[in-house]
């Protein structure tokens, strides 16, 4: 049976065909008879496609683009162009406290608010001002006979008043900005002091931390001549491998011990530096004042220790701020007293071109209020006042014998252990060590004469650190910014130096 011509497709069939061929065409290859080896399938996007898919390449790269350029500034703007600040190098209180009281923000806050409270004394001694006055009367009417609704018989006055303080208002404001000038006088004077104190106290810290850093490396060199002398007597045979086994224990013990001495350094540091108001701070390798603790303080002289407060701004402001609380009462009474304006005007007539001069006053009447709650509160706040100073003296005095008590207490056990306790210690600790070699010590005695030398030199450096703190803390009490001799004193050789 012979097949008939195969049937013609329509055109849009014969679209369909080529666009479906169009798309999976091999590229590079004429028609699908192209050998496959020489001519890989691959995907061939329609025409309708190929123009679609270069705009949104082109958007996505403007896209990433603008995403680069929008974190370019924020990076900038996080790096640090500006060179590294030099650190702030102290070599004894003195310096430290000077630097300070310089650059210190605390300080710079307590000067700003005796300004204010200057301030507050130039506003006081200013009287109140006069009030220009001025009305203008009979015109614009209506009724009548019509004579007001012009301009003509217009009435102005024009005048000046002034209020007229009665009572001493002004001398009591002035008093009371007086007193309270001298109440932030001896805030700003008590802050000094503290700064200096916190700023000597954190430099003896951080100085102490140092000299522990050297204790604890001593430690720990100590402890692995120990180890090594444990190991050759374990290789000898004559003591059991426990003994080497310990050592080692007591060796890696050291060295955390000096790991974290070093890291409580940067700590004390970096408190000293927030104290002092600088960026950052080194200490100087030499600080011979570390060591100089004076003679003895022996009794506190004057005996009574109010009088030794003499010079305290704690003490004085508390009687500064009963006579502050005292002025306030004053005033809060002076302003019952009502004030009387008194006034002066001159009147033109507009209908018979006259001119007249007008006086007056007017005064309030105290039918209700009288000030009562002021004078109450002011009262009641004076009250408070005695109370608080004399609460606060008994702390202070009670702080400042505590205080020198410990001073005491501090420089005889700096003297003691420099004297007596840290050469014994030494001296034990190398005769163990030496005898252990010779296998005339047990292990536990050259452990125990090895850790009560080290205990000795770091109770040394924390009772000098402590012996500068109290000092610190009498001298502040007393009124005194802190200061140490000059001349440091002649140390023996077992300094913790």
């Amino acid at each position: 049976m012979h097949a008939g011509p195969a049937p013609r497709a329509s055109p849009a069939g014969r679209r369909r065909a080529s666009a479906a061929q169009a798309a999976w065409q091999p590229n590079g290859c004429p028609s699908w008879s192209a050998p496959a080896a020489r001519c890989p399938w691959r995907w061939s996007q329609p025409p309708g496609l190929r123009r679609v898919i270069p705009g949104a390449l082109m958007m996505l790269s403007i896209a990433r683009l603008a995403a680069v350029l929008s974190v370019l500034p924020v990076l900038a703007f996080g790096q640090d162009t500006r060179p590294p600040v030099a650190p702030l190098t102290v070599a004894s209180p003195q310096q430290a406290v000077e630097a300070a009281l310089t650059v210190s923000p605390a300080l710079r806050g307590a000067g700003a608010a005796r300004q204010a409270v200057q301030a507050d004394a130039l506003q006081a001694r200013l009287r109140p001002n006069p009030e220009l006055r001025s009305s203008f009367e009979n015109f614009g009417g209506f009724g009548g006979r019509q004579e007001n609704r012009s301009f003509r018989a217009l009435e102005s006055t024009v005048g000046l008043a002034q209020r007229i303080e009665l009572g001493g208002k002004r001398g009591a404001r002035i008093d009371l900005a007086a007193r309270s000038g001298e109440v932030a006088a001896l805030d700003f004077t008590g802050a000094r002091l503290e700064i200096a104190r916190e700023v000597v106290t954190a430099l003896a810290t951080a100085e102490a931390a140092r000299r522990l850093v050297v204790v604890e490396r001593e430690r720990a060199r100590l402890a692995a001549e120990t180890l090594r002398a444990a190991r050759a007597r374990v290789e000898a045979g004559r003591d059991p491998l426990l003994q080497a086994e310990r050592a080692e224990v007591v060796r890696a013990t050291a060295d955390i011990a000096a790991e974290r001495a070093q890291r409580e350094v940067e700590i004390a540091l970096g408190e000293l530096a927030v104290f002092i108001g600088v960026p950052r701070v080194e200490l100087a390798q030499r600080q011979p004042w570390f060591d100089d603790i004076g003679p003895n303080p022996g009794r506190p002289s004057p005996a009574d220790p109010v009088a030794r407060l003499a010079g305290s701004p704690e003490l004085a402001r508390l009687q500064a701020a009963i006579a502050q609380q005292r002025a306030n009462v004053t005033l809060q009474r002076a302003t019952a007293v009502p004030d009387v304006t008194i006034s002066g005007d001159v009147r033109r007539f507009g209908g018979s071109d006259e001119t007249a001069f007008v006086a007056g006053a007017s005064i309030p009447l105290p039918f209700y209020d009288r000030n009562q709650g002021g004078i109450a509160r002011s009262q009641a706040d004076l009250t408070r006042a005695e109370a608080e100073a004399e609460r606060g003296r008994n702390i202070l005095v009670a702080t400042l014998v505590a205080a020198e008590q410990r001073l005491a207490l501090a420089w005889r056990s700096v003297d003691t252990l420099r004297r007596t306790a840290l050469p014994s210690a030494e001296q034990a600790a190398r005769f163990a060590t030496l005898g252990y070699g010779e296998g005339r010590f047990s292990f536990l005695e050259v452990l125990d004469a090895q850790r009560a030398l080290s205990d000795t030199r770091a109770q040394l450096v924390e009772a000098i650190q402590a012996f500068h703190a109290l000092r610190a803390q009498v001298q502040r009490l007393r009124g005194n910014l802190p200061a140490v001799s000059p001349q440091p004193v002649n140390t023996p050789n077992g300094s913790a130096r």
